[in-house]
């Protein structure tokens, strides 16, 4: 049961968690790194759903507001 809050807030617990998410490269090496590739990206209302931001140009780019930091790493898949 949650408390009530008639007395206001004294303080707040923080919670933080880390989101991975792959975005598709094809076997010529050309990538897709847009906010339309990104699960966080609602393509309903252009709403980056981790920021809250309306993102710039989503089906070519990342928002630049995008709190993703890339590592340059790439996980190559088998071609079957």
């Amino acid at each position: 049961m949650s408390p009530n809050f008639d007395s206001g807030v004294k303080a707040y617990i923080i919670g933080e968690c880390t989101v991975q998410v792959h975005f598709p490269m094809d076997w010529k090496d050309n990538a897709d790194v847009s906010c339309y590739q990104c699960p966080m990206f609602s393509r309903n209302n252009g709403i980056c759903q981790l920021t809250k931001e309306i993102s710039e140009y989503p089906m070519k780019h990342i928002g630049s507001k995008c709190p993703l930091q890339f590592s340059g790493e790439i996980e190559l898949l088998k071609k079957e």
